[in-house]
């Protein structure tokens, strides 16, 4: 395989921006315990790296590295995740070595001095903890209690601005360079909430296509994943901020109680059709442009456009019995980045426009292939346990190639999954970018005042 020309592909940069928290995964094999009663659970309970925004960017690194077209895979695509945790903590160290062990950036959005021990702890110090979860798995299901902890101090304008719009992984000698933006877990995240990350994507969508000029292309898009909204409100200016959307991804559950308009996996074909043609007329109204990337579980997946329903995935294999549900939307969603970046990878800025432009239907094809990816993806991670555990190439490569219709062979079937010694790359984690960033994006070009709420 070759490397790629700088004239004529695309450099490709992910920042993930979202949630990061450590999971401590129950599995309970007769259900939840009665109110007030007690119950023996067989497997240890231990914290394990979680939240939407870590799972995503674990998925996607190790699908790059294992299926980059390139010799290099440091030339086909680079991740970053922006989020908030508490390095003083066992939750925050536990995401920052998972992030380095598995070969992507985690940015800190709210860095503290180290505290020692004989030092007074200031406002600004005394962050609340990590961001951790208890995660309740039993009868293929998973249910969450939740504690935000310093994600619930992130706001919209913590995130690092001069890295979403120049990307410090911007090849100069590369004329094209294409940036993904993905929100991982909307819900979970109340200071993008209220026109907040609104704002934000405005100003990163203006500064990069200010920076496009002559030889020079710069072109962006967004993705965006819900999650469960724990309040039960389902709001937060979601719907006004679609318009900034190219790819909204999410499952069933939530569109029904996004647009109040049920889709049940269980009914019949032409019951489902009917309920997915209203689902794509109501996103259409609230906005035209943006791709409705739905989840229908064992069933697959669609994706919808303009009112219609112009893609559909189904499941490559279905499991009677999946080993933890837990996770496998947001390994859709890496395997979904994942087939639509490779895609934009290989064209370069004249044949291929941002969504929205005179040459977005071209986008199809790139839809098609990331879908084909985030099924394969997000089958796999329901037969093993963990949702930051990414699955092998082999595992993932029989999953695309196998036949929707194929009967199940082993109920109990588990997929390997990626070791962290399979997925070991030359390039390690370094540290120098803090200094980076810190003295970059303090500019007035880069002001963090957007009038937030």
């Amino acid at each position: 395989m070759t490397t790629p020309s700088s004239e004529t592909k695309t450099k490709v940069s992910v920042s993930i921006i979202g949630d990061a928290f450590a999971d401590i995964f129950c599995y309970l094999e007769n259900g939840l315990p009665p109110l007030g009663g007690d119950i023996r659970v067989g497997k240890p309970m231990s914290p394990v790296p979680g939240g939407s925004g870590i799972n995503t960017a674990t998925h996607l690194s190790s699908l790059v590295r294992q299926f980059s077209p390139y010799d290099e895979s440091e030339e086909f695509v680079d991740i970053m995740v922006q989020t908030v945790v508490n390095e003083n903590d066992q939750y925050g160290q536990l995401l920052i070595e998972h992030s380095k062990e598995h070969n992507f950036e985690l940015v800190n959005c709210r860095k503290v001095k180290k505290i020692n021990e004989n030092e007074t702890k200031t406002e600004e110090e005394s962050l609340p903890s990590t961001g951790h979860c208890v995660v309740f798995v039993a009868e293929g299901e998973r249910s969450f209690a939740t504690h935000l902890g310093v994600i619930e101090t992130f706001k919209a304008s913590n995130t690092i601005l001069h890295e979403l719009v120049n990307c410090r992984s911007a090849n100069p000698d590369f004329k094209n360079h294409h940036h993904h933006i993905h929100i991982a877990g909307f819900f979970n995240l109340p200071g993008f909430a209220n026109g907040n990350l609104k704002r934000r994507l405005q100003k990163v969508r203006e500064k990069r296509r200010s920076n496009s000029h002559g030889l020079n292309a710069y072109t962006t898009t967004i993705s965006l994943v819900p999650q469960y909204d724990a309040t039960e409100k389902w709001d937060g200016g979601l719907l006004d901020v679609l318009p900034l959307v190219d790819f909204l991804i999410l499952s069933s559950l939530e569109a029904d109680r996004i647009s109040g308009i049920p889709v049940d996996e269980s009914v019949s074909d032409l019951d489902r059709v009917v309920s997915l043609t209203k689902l794509a007329d109501f996103f259409w109204e609230k906005s035209p442009q943006t791709y409705i990337i739905l989840t229908l579980g064992s069933k697959g997946a669609v994706a919808m456009y303009e009112g219609e329903v112009i893609i559909s995935r189904k499941a490559p294999k279905q499991y009677k019995n999946p080993v933890d549900p837990t996770g496998a939307g947001d390994a859709f969603a890496a395997g979904f980045l994942f087939g639509t970046m490779k895609w934009r990878q290989e064209r370069n800025h004249e044949s291929c426009g941002e969504i929205g432009s005179y040459l977005s239907g071209s986008w199809n094809a790139a839809i098609e292939e990331g879908m084909d990816f985030g099924c394969a993806a997000g089958t796999a991670c329901v037969m093993q346990e963990g949702a930051s555990v990414p699955a092998s190439m082999v595992a993932i490569e029989k999953l695309m190639n196998a036949s929707s219709d194929d009967d199940e062979e082993n109920e109990s079937e588990h997929v390997s999954h990626a070791s962290s010694k399979e997925l070991e790359s030359e390039d390690s984690y370094d540290s120098s970018y803090d200094s980076d960033y810190e003295s970059s994006y303090d500019s007035d070009d880069y002001s963090d005042e957007d009038g937030e709420e």
